[in-house]
């Protein structure tokens, strides 16, 4: 697999995933901005070099050799050359040599010949053309049908997976709304709590202040008065001790 070829692949998880806010062009902007910043310091890799290169018999012969070397120093593409199918009657100079005579010869020859094989394969495909494209069409209807159902099987696959991954990821972000909102209404209830602890302490504090002022006991002065003295007594206590260090010193 070509996943296992990255650093630390097994702590990659397809972890639910709910945003809400991606439809606002705001953020629909940050975010693009945030991929743009991240692929500026990206450095790819080849993803393929421990993978053997592919053989490639067809491109490795010396005519294509040359036709790469001649594409990459940009020259023209050469048509084919008709002139060895020219038959012409040398005249002048050349009518008196043998050897043009003979291979005007052998060119003409060969004419025939192509011209033989040209007429053959007119014959044969007279006679034999309807069967062998029937023929053929029956391959490749068969072809067609065997890789369409695999294609169609494949295709089924993948919706199923995507099909599956969608009701996980509206299955998880509904249960990711719910305690968000959840959430949400405790820290509103905990807030009205706290306002409502703050009343009541003021109305205590009311009801306290105009106790004493009417002269009545207020329960859990005396403690507060116990633990005042407490304190004083301590201070007193620590001021003496100093003093006495003070002296002895």
């Amino acid at each position: 697999m070509l996943f296992m070829e990255n650093e630390q692949y097994s702590l990659v998880d397809a972890l639910p995933y709910i945003d809400t806010q991606l439809g606002s062009t705001e953020v629909a902007q940050q975010v693009k901005a945030l991929i743009d910043e991240e692929m500026a310091h990206f450095e790819p890799r080849d993803y393929l070099s421990s993978l053997p290169a592919p053989e490639l018999p067809f491109i490795e012969g010396d005519t294509m050799a040359k036709e790469f070397a001649r594409m990459e120093a940009g020259q023209p593409f050469q048509g084919i050359d008709t002139g060895r199918y020219k038959v012409d009657a040398p005249d002048g100079a050349e009518g008196q040599d043998h050897e043009v005579w003979k291979k005007q010869g052998d060119n003409l020859q060969m004419q025939l010949e192509y011209n033989r094989l040209r007429h053959t394969n007119l014959e044969m495909l007279e006679r034999w053309g309807n069967k062998a494209w029937i023929a053929h069409s029956c391959l490749v209807r068969k072809t067609e049908s065997i890789l369409g159902n695999e294609a169609n099987g494949l295709r089924a696959t993948r919706e199923e997976v995507n099909k599956k991954r969608k009701l996980d990821q509206i299955s998880c972000g509904n249960e990711l709304r719910k305690l968000t909102n959840e959430l949400d209404q405790y820290a509103v209830d905990n807030a009205e709590t706290v306002r409502a602890l703050w009343v009541l302490e003021a109305e205590v504090d009311r009801l306290r202040r105009t106790a004493r002022e009417r002269g009545l006991q207020v329960p859990g002065d005396e403690a507060e008065a116990a633990a005042g003295a407490s304190a004083e007594d301590g201070e007193k206590t620590s001021e003496s001790e100093s003093k006495k260090l003070k002296v002895d010193a």
